[in-house]
């Protein structure tokens, strides 16, 4: 195989989590046969830095038909209100610029610019998210972003004055194409503004579940750098977000705008090469840790069961089928995964017999699973009385725990 950023052959294998199914195959309960099952493993490029998993599930298969939406949490909603603040402050909308949002899904992001004055676009694959954005009245072209729909849109709206994408820069099949189509398509005096898990979080607080199938690469701002330059882009501020268990979010321009980087730009950059993320001892350490959380994850979960706990899976999310496929847990570990999403619910949980049930529908078991950890602190403030009555929370990541 070869690097995704610049064509190496010389990738590490830093973590396999076995062979796993792409984490948002959720199909009806009583659907015959198993879904199919990937490799899932983690590399790093020994020449560019960039970590990235080694197998594409097409983008087709993942982005068109799929179950997430981004206006579920109130946690995201309200992150997206701030950084929509953070943009409106920072770049001026004049009455013909525009916003666009590449995977925008529901246009949850798009409607707080909306709200604050701010012309909008949204580009999504998903043809449910797309739907759902145009009755929310957010105008959405139902496609993949890549340099081809990009030069469509240049053509007709001109260039952008803002392009934001959120959880969505490392998901990219068509890496190179969608960012030569930033680069065509931002205006001069432009900013893209992205949101990416953030490399050195993950590893630190061992979110191991941050890797699937459709994260095909896991960036640092030195590798994100590294991908930018080659399409005369540059990062130019970056801080860090608790969105997501460990975020950053990177403000970019094209690269021969002149300008500083910022403080907080070069602190990170800094601390970044003192981690050595283009060396694998970070990753070995990783990997074991991943490994160590697993079995005591396992332990506590089938001793619970053995004492005759009733346990669900709080939470769907894609994240949660990597934990649960990494782990091995099936019907006989966990009842059911209880949602909020109707679009996940009377399905399997990937790669499991685990059904998906509402939330509101299902009597509480003994323990909850609480896989959206992510957003521990707003379910654990749904969840007074359940924990008031003795219910438990068990919660997996960065350590094993239990509320």
């Amino acid at each position: 195989m070869k690097c995704r950023c610049c064509d190496s052959t010389r990738l590490e294998l830093v973590l396999d989590l076995g062979s796993q199914p792409w984490g948002n195959h959720f199909v009806p309960i009583g659907t015959p046969g198993d879904v199919p099952r990937h490799p899932l493993e983690l590399f790093v490029c020994r020449d560019c830095s960039m970590a990235q998993i080694g197998h594409t599930v097409p983008k087709e298969v993942m982005f068109v038909d799929h179950q997430y939406v981004s206006g579920t949490t109130r946690s995201l909603r309200d992150h997206f209100g701030h950084v929509a603040d953070e943009i409106v402050a920072r770049v001026a909308f004049g009455p013909t610029d525009y916003a666009l949002d590449v995977g925008g899904n529901d246009g949850t992001f798009l409607l707080q610019l909306q709200q604050r004055g701010a012309n909008v676009l949204n580009v999504e694959s998903g043809f449910r998210q797309a739907q759902l954005a145009e009755q929310a009245g957010v105008t959405t072209v139902n496609t993949f972003f890549n340099r081809e729909s990009a030069s469509e849109i240049l053509a007709s709206r001109g260039p952008a004055k803002l392009i934001h994408g959120s959880g969505i820069f490392f998901h990219l099949e068509e890496l190179h194409s969608a960012f030569a189509g930033i680069s065509d398509l931002l205006a001069r005096d432009g900013f893209v503004v992205a949101e990416f898990i953030y490399l050195p979080d993950m590893i630190r607080l061992c979110a191991f579940d941050q890797i699937y199938h459709e994260h095909l690469t896991y960036y640092s701002l030195t590798s994100f750098g590294n991908l930018l330059r080659r399409h005369g882009l540059k990062i130019v501020d970056a801080r860090r977000m608790a969105i997501h268990g460990g975020s950053c979010l990177a403000w970019i321009t094209h690269a021969d705008r002149p300008g500083a980087d910022s403080d907080s730009l070069r602190a990170m950059l800094a601390e970044e090469a003192e981690l050595k993320l283009d060396q694998p001892a970070i990753y070995a350490d990783f990997a074991a840790r991943a490994g160590a959380l697993r079995d005591e994850l396992v332990t506590l979960v089938r001793g619970l069961r053995a004492e005759g706990k009733r346990i669900h899976a709080l939470g769907a999310p894609v994240k949660g089928s990597t934990i649960l496929n990494y782990c091995g847990f099936d019907e006989t570990d966990l009842e059911c995964a209880v949602e909020i999403n109707r679009l996940k619910v009377g399905t399997w949980v990937p790669g499991t017999r685990i059904p998906v049930w509402h939330q509101d529908e299902v009597a509480p078991p003994d323990v909850y699973l609480m896989l959206s950890w992510n957003f521990k602190d707003e379910i654990l403030a749904r969840l007074v009385d359940f924990r008031a009555k003795g219910g438990k929370i068990i919660i997996p990541i960065p350590t094993v725990s239990v509320v």
